[in-house]
């Protein structure tokens, strides 16, 4: 339960081996590199000896690259798609390296990558084409359809010096009123209804030309609107016969372009790791506008955990000949990043905390003691051993057998843990998959007893209350805040005992005694920050009020009951409705899957309540006793691959070292 010590470190050296640092920073990930021009460190004395540094044009270079390979890999993976399991995903499959192997391989990745971008672009081209002409053929389509039924060839379609011949839409609502006012105004009109399209209906009309003025007013009126079609020789259907043979075509060509380009995916991992180089270099010209050079030196600055200084001091001589550390500890009041430091059984549980808010740099780290409060709450949410076997095989096999992320390895560390307190709170108070089998809880049924359950909740509630109250009286008098640890702390601690006290009538006298005398305490010490006597004893006489407060926070320690109640009630339910499907073979197949699906279903929505509900606990019923947010988190300069594993093999690919340097 530690936030570690940090120390502000500078580094000075040569120009030349500027890159050389960045590389050996970058791949022993313990420092966060700041801004040496910020604000703040512009007020520095040596400020003005200085200038920014930057490699605009280095960078935009490894952009121009990084945005080429990505179109490489987008490509393939857009038209040939890797298919992998939700294991394999969350397994990955990347290749270790060590960076001697990665750095000496980039410049044939680079040739590489350089030809398959210049074919797959040349793809890309034809393919972008045949899509124009696909979405010219489909709207063409779109346009001829309703008229398949115009026996008529398109381009025989026009007007002369005596007829006019027009095809059209209009709403079909007004077909009949088309056909009335044609019948008073021009009685020599043809008009023919070709296609019904919901709302739309679609017309050959034909009428004299001599009335072509008074025809075009009532078609006007009507909502009628001319359909033309330029170029188009043909009836519809041997036009969209015509098409649908050309759009054939195209699909042809395109599988014809795809199976020849098919080659290239066997270069789809170089690509993704001369993509995870690319990234390495960026980020070093990136982090470049940190620093301050002068002529002939660069200096940067950042935060480095005390205990990792050392190390890095010995990296640094090994790999370089100029490059000197100076090291600080924090200023008084001066913000650093926050890393947490705990035992391998605990940082796990690290995910929960920073979920909630990284601690304060001055503050406190809550992991240690949460940990055993989050997988006792877990299991008692769960409460059915024959689910924490479940969840622990489960947990347990995909640790030991998927490679992982960090993250995801925290998760199912908490899973095991959360697994493994689920059987014995399930042998204590629960069962095995709701009594499917049949052994009888070690301690008492929960089911049974739901009362003494829900004494053994609230119990568990104000213990972690004081225990969250007792982290902070610590603190503060680590801090020398003697009377805030008094006045806020033991205080408010006693003053809850005293009450909690007279639920037992023999303690009744001692009870009223320490009641009373820390309700005393709270009302001359809670108003001290007020001013004048009268507004310090009416706000710690009001202050009393805040044990509703207390109250309410060991109340929501029901939850407890509630949930482990409820998994045990449906894991039951799911036996009830199988059982019900038994008595014939297909009955007994049913109810083989109905166990099955019933009780998955349920691990999978009460592991998500068990973590939602004992997270909550802590964030709001713990974590509100002492804990303070407003850090941010520790962020090293580091390697930072997607498909690549990079190992460091020192002293690592150091530049050549320049055998004079001009000082």
């Amino acid at each position: 339960m530690a936030i570690a010590k940090m120390n502000k470190v500078y580094l000075i050296g040569h120009q030349d081996e500027k890159d050389n640092t960045l590389s050996i920073l970058q791949q022993v990930g313990m420092m966060e590199i700041g801004d040496i021009q910020a604000k703040e460190a512009s007020k520095e004395a040596w400020a003005e000896l200085v200038e920014g540094d930057h490699e605009q044009e280095s960078l935009q270079g490894l952009e121009a690259r990084l945005t080429e390979v990505r179109f490489a890999m987008d490509f393939l993976n857009r038209y040939y798609p890797v298919k992998k399991s939700m294991l394999e995903a969350l397994g990955g499959d990347r290749k270790a390296v060590t960076t001697s192997e990665f750095v000496a391989n980039a410049a044939e990745w680079n040739r590489v990558a350089s030809d398959i971008y210049r074919e797959l672009r040349k793809t890309d081209e034809k393919l972008m084409s045949l899509r124009n002409e696909e979405t010219r053929l489909q709207n063409l389509k779109t346009l001829v359809l309703p008229w398949e039924q115009l026996a008529v060839p398109l381009e025989e379609i026009y007007s002369t010096a005596s007829v006019c011949i027009e095809l059209g839409t209009l709403p079909a609502a007004e077909l009949a009123a088309l056909r009335e006012r044609l019948l008073a105004a021009a009685k020599e009109s043809y008009l023919a209804e070709v296609h019904v399209d919901r709302n739309e209906v679609y017309v050959f009309l034909a009428y004299p030309a001599s009335l072509a003025e008074e025809v075009r007013e009532i078609l006007k009126q009507v909502g009628f609107n001319k359909q033309v079609f330029p170029a188009l020789a043909g009836t519809p259907v041997e036009i969209l016969a015509r098409v649908g043979q050309e759009l054939v075509m195209i699909a042809e060509q395109r599988k014809e372009i795809l199976a020849d380009t098919e080659k290239q995916v066997e270069f789809r991992d170089i690509l993704s790791y001369y993509y995870d180089y690319l990234v390495m270099e960026r980020d070093k010209k990136q982090v470049v506008t940190n620093l301050a050079r002068t002529n002939n030196a660069f200096i940067m600055e950042g935060w480095i955990r005390e205990k990792d200084l050392p190390e890095l001091e010995k990296k640094l001589s090994a790999g370089c000949d100029t490059v000197v550390a100076v090291a600080r500890e924090p200023e008084p009041g001066e913000h650093f990043p926050v890393s947490l430091e705990n035992t391998r059984l605990v940082a796990p549980f690290e995910f929960i905390t920073t979920l909630y808010g990284v601690p304060h740099p001055h503050g406190v780290d809550p992991t240690l003691a949460l940990t055993p409060f989050f997988v006792m709450f877990f299991g008692l949410c769960m409460s059915d051993a024959g689910y924490g076997v479940v969840i622990a095989a489960l947990a347990a096999l995909a640790l030991w057998k998927l490679k992982m992320s960090k993250m995801a390895r925290r998760v199912f560390w908490i899973l095991l843990a959360g697994g493994i307190s689920t059987i014995i709170f399930g042998a204590l108070i629960g069962g095995w998959f709701g009594g499917l089998i049949p052994l009888e809880p070690l301690f008492f049924n929960a089911l049974l007893d739901p009362m003494r359950m829900l004494v053994y909740a609230l119990a568990i509630g104000v213990f972690q209350i004081f225990v969250g109250m007792g982290i902070q009286f610590y603190h503060n008098i680590r801090a020398g805040k003697i009377l805030d640890a008094i006045s806020d702390q033991l205080f408010w601690g006693l003053f809850i005992i005293g009450l909690i006290m007279f639920a037992f009538p023999e303690l009744k006298v001692v009870a009223t005694n320490l009641s009373l005398a820390s309700a005393a305490g709270l009302v001359l010490t809670q108003g001290r920050a007020q001013t004048g006597i009268f507004r310090k004893f009416l706000s710690g006489l009001f202050s009393l009020y805040n044990v509703t407060g207390f109250l309410g926070d060991i109340l929501s320690y029901s939850r407890l009951l509630a949930l482990g109640l409820a998994s045990s009630v449906i894991a039951m339910a799911v036996n009830m409705l199988a059982f019900m499907l038994g008595g014939t073979i297909i009955g007994s197949v049913l109810m083989v899957i109905m166990l099955i699906g019933g009780h998955t279903f349920n691990i999978v929505i009460n592991i998500l309540g068990s973590y939602v509900h004992s997270s909550r606990l802590q964030y709001l019923e713990f974590f509100n006793r002492f804990f303070v947010s407003g850090g941010r988190p520790f962020k090293p300069f580091k390697l930072n691959t997607n498909y690549v594993e990079v190992t460091a093999d020192w002293p690592g690919v150091p530049l050549q070292k320049a055998a004079q340097y001009k000082l």
